[in-house]
């Protein structure tokens, strides 16, 4: 038993040293692509709706019953097409009644100028009579004087005077008021005429056409269904006139309205598996409702397509070029305005950066970055590295097939020898 503990103990203290290894320290690896500003043009990406600048929601004008409804919602309608029919028979016996106080006023306007023409000659009668009612009364006055007429025969024609004096004054104001009169009947018959256009008008409503070309949006009513003036009946809007209206925000307006004054702007959609180009035609004079930009307006190129009003659009609106531009991917950037420089000692260093847009590379969306203390080919880290801090050491390894893929940079230099 001692032995064998004596053996153990020797053995223990007699051990080769077991084989030791360097312990390497370890880097983050990372991808890096080379910093070449130049000229781009930036792509902003706008979220719209398609919107008509022609849209109508018809309303009732008469109360009616619904007749028939001709149109569903969705139907294309062509200018004059009937859209709604209401039932006409009220509307038809307003126009009749209207027709017949037209006709009155048209026969009391006649009988004024009628009557006027008579008492123009009457007048000349009543004259007449009162002047020999004035004549005799001279002359009885005379010969009562002389007791030749009693005070009877005298009393009786200064009476007869008085109802001529009284009968030529009536008959001289009716032929002066003549003028007042014929205005009365003219304002009378004009009203008629106007209650009568107004009641063919409401009869001619009962008809609800459309107004312009377009597509129907929604039927309020159905048939059989009574409306009364201002009921909505049917919507629809202007199809061939489309538009786009997406916010536009404050930081790009500067360029867009730059790009607007020198026509230097394009825009395109992607619409049921096409490319559909755009032409930013506007920008809303009101921004009463915008949050952070005003809304752009843009028309379709190449004529309106078959879309649903209200459908929302994404729109790639390309602006004019600027100078001193990055094209990199959206990992590079990390919060809102800082990029790392890889240094020659493979340790990072923060550059802070401004997001001026979007740049297509191929189906791949590129940042562009305008960070004026980064110089042509340094070394830019491309990877979303979160413990990133100043100093951090390294592990830099480039981009397959970008500028800094040496495979990328021979093959480009063989394809420039074999052009020489």
């Amino acid at each position: 038993m001692l032995g064998t503990l004596v053996a153990i103990i020797l053995l223990a203290v007699f051990k080769p040293p077991a084989e030791t290894r360097d312990v390497s320290k370890h880097y983050d690896r990372v991808r890096y692509m080379l910093a070449e500003p130049g000229a781009r043009a930036p792509q902003i990406q706008l979220f719209g709706r398609v919107q008509s600048p022609r849209a109508a929601g018809l309303t009732a004008v008469v109360t009616a019953n619904v007749a028939d409804i001709p149109v569903r919602a969705g139907n294309r309608v062509s200018q004059g097409d009937l859209l709604i029919q209401l039932d006409d028979s009220e509307a038809a016996l307003a126009r009749d009644r209207a027709r017949a106080s037209r006709d009155e006023a048209q026969a009391q306007l006649q009988t004024t100028r009628l009557r006027y023409d008579s008492d123009k000659q009457n007048l000349v009668l009543e004259k007449k009579l009162a002047q020999l009612a004035a004549d005799n009364l001279e002359r009885l006055q005379s010969l009562r004087g002389k007791n030749l007429v009693s005070q009877t025969q005298l009393d009786q024609a200064e009476e007869a005077k008085a109802r001529a004096d009284l009968s030529l004054a009536q008959r001289q104001l009716s032929v002066n008021d003549f003028r007042n009169e014929l205005a009365r009947m003219e304002a009378r018959l004009a009203s008629a005429n106007a209650q009568l256009k107004q009641a063919e008008m409401d009869l001619g409503r009962t008809r609800v056409e459309a107004p312009f070309d377009g597509t129907v949006t929604r039927v309020a009513v159905a048939p059989g269904e009574r409306v009364r003036p201002g009921e909505p009946l049917i919507s629809l809007f202007a199809d061939t006139e489309l538009e786009v209206r997406a916010q536009i925000p404050d930081r790009h307006l500067p360029a867009i309205r730059d790009g607007l004054l020198q026509g230097d702007l394009t825009a395109s959609t992607h619409l049921e598996g096409q490319t559909l180009a755009l032409n930013l035609k506007r920008l809303a004079g009101d921004a009463a409702d915008a949050r952070g930009g005003i809304d752009g307006l843009f028309a379709f190129v190449d004529g309106a397509p078959a879309a649903a009003l209200g459908r929302p659009i994404t729109i790639t609106l390309t602006l004019p070029k600027q100078d001193q531009l990055l094209a990199l991917p959206a990992t590079s950037l990390h919060g809102l305005n800082r990029l790392y420089r890889i240094d020659d000692d493979n340790r990072l260093q923060r550059v802070s950066a401004e997001i001026v847009g979007e740049s297509m590379d191929g189906d791949q969306s590129l940042l562009l970055l305008r960070a004026p203390q980064l110089a042509e080919g340094e070394r830019v880290m491309t990877t979303q590295l979160p413990q990133a801090i100043v100093g951090l050491k390294v592990d830099p390894q480039p981009v397959p097939g970008s500028n800094a893929d040496p495979g990328v940079t021979e093959e480009s230099s063989s394809t420039e020898n074999q052009g020489e």
